[in-house]
């Protein structure tokens, strides 16, 4: 199985030198999935992705650094990516993210290689994701990435299980080794877990409940360096939650708010801000968004059997930073898809609420 979509960007924002105001990308994203089952217990996974990327924005990264670069990063062991093409403005890229042999019990399960670990709870921002920290923004890679990992789950009751997890990394203070323990407290999920995070001793916890007829979830980390710490951020703190509910007339609403202990806001939010928009800056499970506060509401709605609507806001005073992003889904057909999506964000730029920047995209997709 996989898919093939077609995504075309366009992004407008305050005038630049060298740049103008408005710049083009378009994307060609090819993904392939491949499971072998060899026996009743064992697992083979091979997942792919090959991206064409090409437009004004490959060549204005191009301009100023190396587009390649940008896209071609994984921290793992080993590198399973090629560059087919890299010109002034096109790159076509291939990576395998998911490659893994699975074992499963009774209450046993195994998984060594290229995978996803989410421990996250929230919708939105997830600080108990240690392996796989995802920008809310990027909503067109819906698998997220993986890691060269060994997952090891016991499942000793219904409502209970113990994981450990350990991706190692080609320089050893890049590491990532942690133990997640779940079970059930009258009508609440409860997962704690503690670990070894890129030189960050980490610990943390998370529950997902109801309160009255809404669903309440949250989730915190605290990051303790050691000698052996890869940033500069020092101690952390994270900590989400959200609420949600079901209306009787079909909207289903989120509220979410985020504390970042180390939020410093937009070092220059004229050249940053565009570059929030659709996910195009990565983060890290320590800093998950730039404000040291942050709220989102999120509401959606199936307008018609084959036409959804999502509308969403974001808002952090860190920069007075506000980011609109309305989502409109077609279903054509069986297996096609189109959406039209926008990203908006405004902020306090030179002692004025100024537009950083507004990205449009068009996205077509066929599932086979």
């Amino acid at each position: 199985g996989g898919y093939i979509k077609y995504l075309q960007t366009t992004t407008v924002f305050p005038k630049m030198p060298l740049v103008g105001n408005m710049l083009t990308d378009n994307f060609i994203h090819n993904r392939l999935n491949f499971r072998w089952y060899p026996a009743r217990q064992w697992t083979v996974a091979v997942e792919a992705r090959n991206r064409l990327f090409y437009g004004e924005q490959v060549k204005l990264f191009n301009t100023f650094g190396s587009f390649s670069q940008r896209i071609d990063q994984y921290e793992g062991l080993v590198d399973l990516s090629v560059i087919w093409l890299d010109e002034e403005a096109a790159l076509l890229h291939s990576i395998v993210d998911r490659a893994y042999l699975n074992w499963a019990g009774e209450k046993w399960e195994v998984r060594l290689g290229r995978q996803r670990i989410n421990w996250g709870i929230n919708l939105a921002w997830n600080p108990n994701d240690l392996f796989n920290p995802l920008n809310f923004l990027d909503f067109d890679y819906e698998e997220r990435p993986g890691r060269d990992a060994l997952r090891v789950q016991y499942f000793p009751g219904l409502m209970s299980s113990v994981e450990l997890a350990f991706a190692p990394a080609k320089k050893i203070s890049n590491s990532i080794g942690a133990a997640l323990y779940k079970f059930n407290l009258g009508t609440y999920d409860i997962q704690l877990l503690a670990g070894y995070a890129r030189g960050d001793l980490a610990f943390g916890g998370g529950w997902a409940g109801y309160i009255g007829g809404a669903g309440f979830k949250g989730e915190a980390t605290y990051y303790s360096p050691t000698g052996a710490a890869t940033d500069t951020l020092g101690r952390a703190f994270i900590f989400s939650t959200a609420l949600d509910y079901q209306f009787g007339n079909g909207i289903y609403a989120t509220a979410s708010v985020l504390y970042n202990s180390k939020g410093q806001g937009l070092n220059n939010g004229a050249t940053q801000g565009p570059l929030l928009l659709g996910g195009s800056s990565t983060v890290s499970s320590k800093n998950l968004f730039p404000g040291k506060w942050a709220y989102l509401l999120q509401a959606s709605r199936q307008l018609h059997p084959l036409v959804s609507l999502s509308v969403a806001g974001l808002y952090t005073p860190t920069d007075n930073l506000s980011i609109f992003f309305p989502t409109i889904t077609y279903s054509i057909k069986e297996n096609w898809d189109l959406d039209l999506v926008a990203q908006a964000a405004l902020a306090d730029q030179n002692e004025a609420y100024r537009h950083l920047g507004t990205s449009l995209f068009f996205r077509l997709k066929w599932s086979y």
